[in-house]
């Protein structure tokens, strides 16, 4: 299990790949295991880039980790020092070969990524701002249950909440603002593609 909160974000894809390596599968338990039961950032950050992802289009894989995320931020919001998951769905499994391509993909960017990003506007990213964007993300997540009736619908909440969620794992209040105003976006767009 990985040992207290990552810092960057190719920190965060390696410590799921070494998981997945080390369980020799790709599911909900390695991706929280990666992630460090005490880490808000990696908690949501990882869920919403497997939801915006190709892997997020397979049927099933948005609901799976919206009531991941929900669990998550809804523990998050309560204060609890370690996040508990039902065993359905601790063992929601993802295809591996899949999941470890894109890792590989992704990394090269995310080292890109996180030269630029962190430190800024700290106030935004810190233990009050990490319960705000898990409130946030609960009422997101709820956005996405209905948005799977609607092609691609689901990527306009998962990016705030990959956005939301990346302000805190690398500790950039910027990001964060950024994910609020998309989150923002988002809750307009999928309201009106609904109504």
């Amino acid at each position: 299990m990985a040992t207290g909160q990552s810092e960057t974000i190719k920190e965060v894809l390696t410590n799921w790949e070494d998981e997945i390596e080390k369980e020799g599968r790709a599911d909900v338990g390695s991706l929280l295991n990666a992630s460090g039961s005490r880490a808000a950032g990696p908690l949501l950050f990882l869920p919403a880039l497997v939801m915006i992802s190709p892997i997020g289009a397979i049927p099933g894989v948005p609901i799976v980790l919206t009531t991941l995320t929900l669990l998550v931020a809804g523990q998050l919001v309560l204060g609890r020092t370690s996040i508990w998951l039902p065993s359905f769905v601790r063992n929601r499994g993802f295809p591996k070969q899949k999941v470890k391509s894109i890792i590989d993909k992704l990394t090269p960017y995310a080292e890109r990524a996180d030269r630029y990003l962190g430190q800024r506007l700290a106030m935004f990213a810190g233990e009050t701002a990490s319960r705000i964007v898990a409130a946030f993300c609960i009422f997101l997540s709820l956005l996405v249950y209905p948005a799977t009736l609607l092609p691609f619908a689901v990527a306009l909440p998962g990016s705030a909440i990959l956005l939301l969620s990346l302000g805190l794992l690398v500790r950039d209040g910027v990001v964060t603002l950024v994910g609020l105003m998309v989150a923002l976006a988002a809750v307009a767009i999928v309201v009106y593609w609904l109504a």
